[in-house]
């Protein structure tokens, strides 16, 4: 008889213990973060964990022990510059001490300090009245985005709008007339269709490759090389002595192109190459949209200028007022915005990704040598293939892309667009020093056939010797030659 009430009172301790830790183990998910958290660069973020005080005390939990480490410092740390912490809480059932809460509080204070993706693992431990342990393991995803501070917000918000005024600009400056005579002979326009659509996207995917660009950037070079021609190469074409009409038309195709040609590289080489690894999906939404930012714009300016023709003159003269604080604004306000991401620039980076537009210059020059151009459109088609609309790749990246992917992958457009245009530079410089040697005026004809007037432009501008636009996101700054067009 007693050893029957002994084997008893064993089998319902032992249920009673099962019990506690199948109901701790039950109660995981409440008392884990699994979640994922996403915190912008240069805040804080409070992450809360609450405890059932009631429910504890049925399990005669007295004590609970919370450690908790961050995997990767370098992108997070707690408060103090600390990677990890430990809390411990205990139950009591004075109601005096627990202030008559029903919940226990746990806060983790984490300070975001560099954009990437990291865990913030926890262990649990629960101490119950007879000194008996249980242990909970999980795991939270935390991750780094980009700033959210009002310099952030007005820069990015901005350039929506920046793109679309310089499309309907263009649309506006547009001479159909001159642009009909062109396509009857879509020779050259061809050499530049195939250097912009064939020759720069895989040259982007080689140099991503041979240099071993981490998969993010290597998208973000990618996707540089499968934009359009930006509007600075009609001011580089004027000031090098170019085909002002070919460049104007070039930019025009090849931005309505890219409603086609770049779902096309994307959703081909870019997902095989770079988006599988990435494990990234762009949603054809989202880029579609981003295109039609840039496309409809100028649609719409070729229909405003029809409807309203004086309109043409009034742009024509706040061409170059507007341009120059375009230039400001990205040169300045967008380097101020951006400093933090010269920390994801490192020398390999910088030496190398300016290879695609500097490639871009000569092979596309190169092309239409060997398909017999005059020199004019050799020089046109050169810096056409080269400089691209950068504007078109920040936005794809920033909008299409999760966090904080899409800060990340600017990094490459921002390199490109800071020294793409280096060799121009030099060109430039070695020019008008040749010029101021020789003391002599040079004659000058940037015209097609089908453009007589371009010529007098072309004179003014070397005389008043006009400082070269920069340009930024593929924006250009004005100059005269543009009210030609």
């Amino acid at each position: 008889m007693v050893r029957s009430i002994v084997f008893i009172f064993l089998i319902v301790l032992i249920n009673v213990s099962d019990c506690q830790i199948t109901s701790v183990a039950i109660e995981k998910p409440s008392l884990c973060i699994t979640g994922t958290y996403i915190v912008p660069l240069f805040s804080t973020k409070i992450i809360r964990t609450t405890f059932n005080r009631t429910y504890l005390k049925q399990l005669n939990i007295h004590e609970i022990h919370i450690y908790a480490i961050i995997s990767d410092q370098k992108v997070a740390e707690f408060e103090n510059h600390r990677s990890i912490t430990e809390k411990t809480f205990r139950i009591s059932n004075n109601t005096k001490l627990n202030n008559n809460k029903p919940m226990i509080v746990y806060n983790l204070k984490i300070n975001a300090n560099y954009m990437n993706r990291t865990y913030i693992h926890y262990s649990i431990k629960f101490i119950d009245t007879k000194n008996h342990t249980y242990h909970i393991n999980c795991s939270s995803i935390l991750i780094v985005s980009s700033p959210k501070r009002l310099i952030d917000t007005i820069f990015k918000t901005v350039i929506p709008f920046i793109i679309i005024f310089t499309s309907i600009q263009m649309g506006i400056l547009l001479d159909v007339g001159v642009l009909k005579e062109l396509i009857k002979r879509p020779i050259q326009v061809l050499i530049g269709f195939v250097c912009q659509y064939g020759m720069m996207p895989i040259l982007a995917y080689t140099i991503s490759k041979l240099f071993r660009y981490d998969p993010l950037y290597g998208l973000g070079l990618f996707v540089v090389g499968c934009c359009p021609g930006g509007s600075a190469s009609n001011q580089w074409t004027v000031i090098f002595d170019g085909d002002l009409n070919l460049s104007v038309f070039m930019s025009f195709a090849s931005t309505v192109a890219s409603f086609f040609m770049m779902p096309f590289w994307l959703y081909t080489l870019g997902q095989y190459a770079y988006l599988e690894e990435l494990k990234i999906r762009i949603p054809f939404l989202n880029l579609a949209q981003s295109l039609l930012t840039i496309i409809a714009p100028v649609g719409i300016g070729m229909l405003l200028v029809h409807c309203i023709p004086k309109l043409k003159s009034i742009i024509q003269r706040i061409v170059k007022p507007t341009l120059i604080l375009i230039i400001f604004y990205f040169f300045v306000f967008g380097a101020f915005a951006n400093y933090y991401l010269l920390r994801y620039i490192d020398l390999r980076t910088a030496l190398t990704a300016p290879l695609l537009p500097w490639l871009g210059f000569g092979l596309g020059g190169f092309l239409a040598w060997v398909f017999k151009q005059d020199e004019k459109r050799i020089i046109t088609i050169g810096i056409e293939t080269g400089i691209q609309n950068i504007g078109i790749a920040f936005m794809i990246l920033l909008y299409s892309l999760p966090a904080p992917d899409n800060s990340q992958a600017t990094v490459m457009p921002l390199v490109v667009a800071y020294l793409s245009l280096q060799p121009l530079y030099i060109l430039l410089i070695y020019q008008t020093i040749r010029r101021k040697c020789c003391k002599s005026e040079k004659s000058v004809d940037t015209l097609s056939k089908t453009t007589p007037e371009l010529s007098e432009v072309k004179s003014e501008v070397l005389d008043n010797e006009i400082s070269l636009p920069l340009t930024a996101a593929g924006l250009s700054a004005g100059s005269e030659p543009v009210k030609i067009v």
